[in-house]
C-alpha cells in the first residue's frame, strides 16, 4: 500500500531526469553528438548519474549519511553499475557498443529515480533528503567555529542548538519553539551521532588534493614518457564501423568491407596492404602516409573457386616491401555460398586427365569396401537398383538395434590418380533405403562423401529423399586422389537397417554446375516425361511427326527423339533439340516406331521406354470405294453408304442438285474407318450428283460418283427429332405427305426396349409435334443411354397405314476431361507454354463447337486448335507466377464437363 506521505524535495530526481534526456540527445543523436558535449554528458553518465540515483534509492533520508559521504558513493558505485552493466550486455545480441552501454545506463537511471522517489514518500517530511548549497555553506561555517577548545563546546552546542530552533522555525515545526532548551537538546541528535566537522573538512580537502595529484601525475606522465610509434590496421563493416560484419559470400553475392590503416610512427612511411583469401594474393596496394593520417578503402571480395567450408579473408600490412615479416594482418572467416554464376578460374570443357574406373557401376570393378564391423554390413554391386534401373553399388547395413560404444562407419572408396591440379565438380547420386522418421531430426544414420579425407558431402538417412543428385567442389591434386562413400552410424543409438545406394559417378568442369542446385549441394530431381503423339495407322510418305513433354521442376531443356523400322533397334533421329515436330520422309511399305527422350534443365533424364510411343505405316497406294444410297428414289430422306478396300482418314460427299439450289458438301461418319454413312435429307424435289472423296491415313485419295433421284408419288411420314443427341427431352416432329385421320401413334424405346414417356402437343395441318422425355423418376424401370427407337404408325384420309421409323441418341453421362497439359501446380520455366487438353465422350460426341478456353480469365477459343478429342493453345508472353485455366466441353447431347487449373511460371 502506497505511503500518505508527499515527496517534498525531488529537484535532484528532476535534474538527474535532465541530465539523463540530454546524454541520450548528446551521445546518441546526430549533429548534437559531434560536439564537445558529448563528453562532458558521457563522463556524467559513467561517474556520476547512475550512482547517485542508485544512492538516493538506498539512502532516501538525510541522516544516514552526510553530503560528501553521499557524492563520494555516488562516483564509486557509478563505476561498478557501469561495469557490470557492460559486463551483462556484452553477453546479448547488442554486445558492448556505445549506443547498447549509454541506451542501458539511462534506462538504469531512470529505474532507479523512480525508486528513489518511491523510498523517500515513505519516510517523514522532516526526515526526507534535502539538499541546499547555501545550507551547506552556512553548515560548513558553523562546523568551522565549532573548533576551538574543550571549554567551548557548551557554547557551541548551545549556538547549534539556536541555529536548529531556527531551522526548525522555518520549516513550520512551531511546537518546537515552546520547548524547553533542554528538551531541544535532549531531544536532538547527539554528540557521538553527529558526523565531526573535522573529519567532514578533511575528506573534503582529501578529495580535492587527491584529484589535484591524480591530475598533476598524469600530466608529468604525459610530458614526461616518450612517444610511441605504431601503426594501425583495421577492417569496418560495410557501415563503416566495427560491427555488422559479413560471414557469407558467392560470386553473385560478393562482400563489402573497409580496410583502414592509420600512421602513428611520428614520421611519413610506406605501406605495402595484401589482400589475402584462402592462402592466395587476390589484390596488393602500396601507399604512403604521413604521421597522424589515415588510409581506407572499401573492398569488394568474391570468390575466387568454388571451395567447400570456410575460407580465411586476411589483410596483410607490411612496412615498405611486402618481404620479411608481417608488421600487422587482420582476418574474417567467410562461407562460401553455393552460386551458379561463373567464377574466372581455369576452364575445362572434359575432365580427362582423372579417369575414374567404374563411374556407372556396370561392372564389378574398380570399388572397394570397408567396414568397421563387417558382421553387421555388406558392400556389393547389384542390377535393377541404378538410377536408371541400371545397375549401381549397395552398403547394406543389416543391423537393427542399438550400435556400439564407438562410431561404425561402412565405406566403399578408390583411388583415383589425377595428371594435374584442378578445380572441379564432383557429381554423383546417392539413395537410401530407409524413409521413416523426419528428415533432419534424431537422426543417427548418414550419407558421407569424402575427398582426400574432407568431408564434403553428407545427409541424414531419416525421410524419403528418393535420388539425390549431388555437386560439390572438390580440388584434385596432382597424383592420388581418394573418393570415398560412407554409410556413418552414430554410437549408442537404436537404428533400422538401411541400403544405400551409389551410381553414376564422374568429375565435371565448374562451368557445368548446375543453376538448380540447393544449398545442400543436391541438385533438383525430377525426372521429366515426354512422349510422341499419335500418329495415323497409314502415312505418306513424308508426315509430321510431334512430340512434348513435362517437367515438375526445371522444365524441359531438350529432346533426343528416336524411330525404329522393327520396334526394337532403335536410332537417332534429332538429339538435344528443342523443338516439338519436324517432318519425316519414310519408305513405301515400312512402317516406323518412335519414341521421345527428354532431359530437363537440371540435366535429370527421362527414364528411356522400350516401348514405343506410337507408329505408322507408309502407305502410298489409292483406296477404292464403293457408293451405296438407299431408298433411291425417296421422297424425303435417303442414306449414303460408303465401303472402302482400306482403313480411311475421312469421306466427303458434295451433292449438287441439277435444277434447283446449290451444292452442299457433308461428312460421313465411321465406327471402323472401312464404313462410312450419312443421312440425307432432300430439301427439294430435284434430282441430285453425288461425288464421294475419300481421303486415308496417307492422304491419299480415291473417287466415286451416284445419283440420287426423288419421286413425289410416295406417299409417306417424315420424322424429325431436335436434337438427334438427348441428355433430358427432345422434340418430335411428323409431317406427313398427305392428310391424316388422327394424330400418328408415336411410341419410343430405348436400346432394351423400355418405353419412354411421349407426350403430344400441337398440330398444324399435317405436321404433329410430340415431347419425349428420358428421365425415369416416376417408371418402374430405368432407361438406359443408348440408340433409341421412334416408331411412327398413321392411317391416311383413305384408310391407307403409313409407317415410318427413326433413331435418336440418348447420352445423360457427362463427358470426360482425360488429361492436361501443364499439370496441376507444375512450374515452367518459360513464358511461352503449350497448353493443351484431351477429352472424350463415348456416346454423343464433343460438340467442338462449344469447346470454352480460359486463360487467366480470357477467352483464347478463337485462337485455339480445337477438334472433336483435343484442343491446344500456345500462350506467349506468359508473367511470371500462377497461370489460370478454364476448360468447358459440351458434347453433343448437351452434357458439359468443367475442368479449372493453375500452373506457374518462372523464368
Amino acid at each position: 500500500m502506497l505511503s500518505p506521505n508527499k515527496c517534498k524535495y525531488t529537484t535532484d530526481l528532476k535534474v538527474l531526469i535532465i541530465v539523463s534526456l540530454l546524454s541520450a540527445i548528446f551521445i546518441l543523436i546526430a549533429p548534437f553528438n559531434e560536439t564537445p558535449l558529448r563528453i562532458l554528458f558521457a563522463l556524467l553518465l559513467i561517474f556520476f548519474t547512475p550512482g547517485y540515483a542508485f544512492i538516493a534509492t538506498i539512502f532516501p533520508g538525510s541522516r544516514e549519511i552526510s553530503v560528501i559521504e553521499r557524492f563520494t558513493l555516488s562516483v564509486g558505485f557509478s563505476i561498478i553499475i557501469m561495469v557490470f552493466d557492460g559486463f551483462l550486455i556484452s553477453l546479448t545480441e547488442w554486445k558492448f557498443r556505445p549506443n547498447s552501454i549509454t541506451i542501458s545506463l539511462i534506462l538504469l537511471t531512470l529505474v532507479f529515480i523512480l525508486l528513489a522517489y518511491l523510498s523517500r514518500k515513505r519516510l517523514p517530511e522532516d526526515d526526507q533528503f534535502s539538499f541546499s548549497f547555501q545550507q551547506f555553506i552556512s553548515d560548513q561555517e558553523s562546523d568551522s567555529e565549532c573548533t576551538g577548545p574543550d571549554n567551548e563546546e557548551n557554547e557551541c552546542q548551545e549556538e547549534l542548538t539556536g541555529k536548529r530552533q531556527f531551522a526548525a522555525r522555518n520549516r513550520k515545526k512551531v511546537s518546537a519553539v515552546n520547548k524547553s532548551m533542554k528538551e531541544i537538546t535532549a531531544s536532538g541528535p547527539q554528540r557521538s551521532d553527529i558526523l565531526s566537522p573535522q573529519i567532514t573538512k578533511t575528506l573534503m580537502i582529501a578529495m580535492v588534493l587527491s584529484i589535484i595529484v591524480a591530475g598533476s601525475m598524469f600530466a608529468y606522465a604525459k610530458a614526461t614518457r616518450e612517444k610511441e610509434t605504431f601503426s594501425t590496421l583495421y577492417i569496418l563493416g560495410p557501415d563503416g564501423k566495427a560491427e555488422d560484419y559479413p560471414t557469407n559470400f558467392s560470386t553473385s553475392d560478393p562482400i563489402h568491407v573497409i580496410a583502414g590503416v592509420e600512421n602513428y610512427e611520428h614520421e611519413s612511411a610506406n605501406y605495402t596492404l595484401n589482400i589475402d583469401l584462402d592462402g592466395t594474393t587476390i589484390d596488393t596496394i602500396q601507399f604512403t602516409l604521413d604521421h597522424g593520417n589515415k588510409w581506407e578503402e572499401e573492398l569488394t571480395i568474391s570468390p575466387t573457386r568454388s571451395k567447400q567450408g570456410r575460407q580465411k579473408f586476411e589483410l596483410v600490412l607490411y612496412r615498405g616491401e611486402p618481404t620479411g615479416t608481417t608488421y600487422r594482418s587482420v582476418h574474417l572467416w567467410l562461407d562460401q555460398v553455393v552460386s551458379t554464376e561463373t567464377i574466372e578460374t581455369e576452364k575445362y570443357d572434359v575432365i580427362d586427365f582423372a579417369t575414374i574406373d567404374n563411374p556407372s557401376m556396370e561392372i564389378d570393378t574398380g570399388w572397394e569396401f570397408s567396414s568397421t564391423n563387417e558382421s553387421i554390413a555388406t558392400g556389393y554391386y547389384m542390377n535393377g537398383s541404378g538410377i536408371y534401373a541400371s545397375q549401381a553399388y549397395v552398403i547394406n547395413s543389416s543391423y537393427e538395434g542399438i550400435t556400439e560404444r564407438q562410431l561404425t562407419t561402412h565405406t566403399i572408396q578408390q583411388v583415383i590418380e589425377s595428371d594435374r591440379e584442378a578445380d572441379v565438380l564432383l557429381s554423383c547420386y546417392i539413395k537410401d533405403t530407409y524413409t521413416g522418421g523426419t528428415s533432419n531430426k534424431d537422426e543417427y544414420q548418414f550419407k558421407r562423401v569424402l575427398f582426400n579425407g574432407q568431408l564434403v558431402w553428407y545427409d541424414g538417412v531419416n525421410g524419403d529423399e528418393g535420388w539425390q543428385h549431388i555437386q560439390v567442389p572438390v580440388s584434385i591434386k596432382e597424383g592420388d586422389n581418394t573418393l570415398s562413400f560412407m554409410l556413418l552410424q552414430s554410437a549408442l543409438q537404436s537404428i533400422s537397417p538401411v541400403e544405400v545406394m551409389i551410381d553414376e559417378v564422374s568429375f565435371l568442369p565448374e562451368s557445368a554446375l548446375s543453376p538448380y542446385i540447393e544449398e545442400d549441394n543436391t541438385v533438383e530431381f525430377n525426372l521429366p516425361e515426354s512422349n510422341v503423339y499419335p500418329l495415323p495407322i497409314s502415312s505418306d510418305e513424308i508426315f509430321t511427326v510431334e512430340w512434348n513433354g513435362t517437367d515438375k521442376g526445371s522444365g524441359i531443356f531438350y529432346y533426343n527423339i528416336q524411330y525404329s523400322t522393327d520396334g526394337t533397334t532403335w536410332n537417332d533421329w534429332f538429339k538435344r533439340t528443342s523443338i516439338t515436330s519436324a517432318e519425316f520422309k519414310g519408305t513405301p511399305g515400312v512402317t516406323y516406331y518412335f519414341r521421345s527422350i527428354a532431359t530437363d534443365n537440371a540435366l535429370n533424364r527421362e527414364i528411356i521406354d522400350t516401348v514405343a510411343d506410337t507408329k505408322t505405316s507408309v502407305d502410298i497406294s489409292l483406296p477404292t470405294v464403293e457408293l451405296d444410297i438407299t431408298p433411291n428414289p425417296t421422297s424425303d430422306v435417303t442414306y449414303l453408304t460408303v465401303e472402302a478396300n482400306k482403313a480411311l482418314l475421312k469421306v466427303e460427299c458434295t451433292i449438287t442438285p441439277r435444277n434447283f439450289g446449290g451444292a452442299e458438301t457433308i461428312e460421313l461418319t465411321t465406327s471402323d474407318n472401312i464404313t462410312w454413312t450419312s443421312k440425307y435429307t432432300i430439301e427439294v424435289q430435284d434430282t441430285y450428283d453425288i461425288e464421294v472423296i475419300a481421303t486415308d491415313h496417307a492422304n491419299n485419295e480415291a473417287y466415286t460418283f451416284g445419283t440420287l433421284y426423288t419421286d413425289e408419288t410416295l406417299e409417306e411420314l417424315l420424322i424429325e427429332i431436335e436434337p438427334e443427341k438427348v441428355s433430358d427431352e427432345a422434340t418430335i416432329t411428323i409431317t406427313s405427305s398427305t392428310a391424316l385421320k388422327d394424330e400418328p401413334t408415336v411410341i419410343v424405346k430405348d436400346r432394351y426396349g423400355y418405353k419412354l414417356e411421349v407426350k403430344y402437343d400441337s398440330s398444324d395441318e399435317n405436321e404433329y409435334v410430340y415431347t419425349v422425355t428420358t428421365d425415369d423418376d416416376d417408371l418402374d424401370y430405368t432407361i438406359r443411354d443408348g440408340t433409341a427407337r421412334v416408331t411412327v404408325t398413321a392411317k391416311t384420309a383413305d384408310s391407307m397405314t403409313l409407317y415410318e421409323e427413326e433413331t435418336f441418341l440418348i447420352d445423360r453421362v457427362d463427358p470426360t476431361i482425360e488429361s492436361l497439359t501443364p499439370d496441376k501446380g507444375e512450374t515452367i520455366g518459360s513464358d511461352t507454354v503449350s497448353i493443351r487438353a484431351s477429352y472424350s465422350d463415348n456416346r454423343a460426341g464433343i460438340d467442338k463447337t462449344k469447346v470454352t478456353l480460359q486463360i487467366n480469365g480470357v477467352d483464347v477459343t478463337d485462337n485455339s486448335e480445337v477438334d472433336y478429342g483435343s484442343i491446344s493453345y500456345t500462350a506467349t508472353g506468359l508473367e511470371d507466377g500462377e497461370v489460370e485455366v478454364r476448360l468447358v466441353i459440351t458434347d453433343q447431347a448437351g452434357n458439359t464437363q468443367e475442368e479449372n487449373w493453375s500452373f506457374y511460371v518462372s523464368t
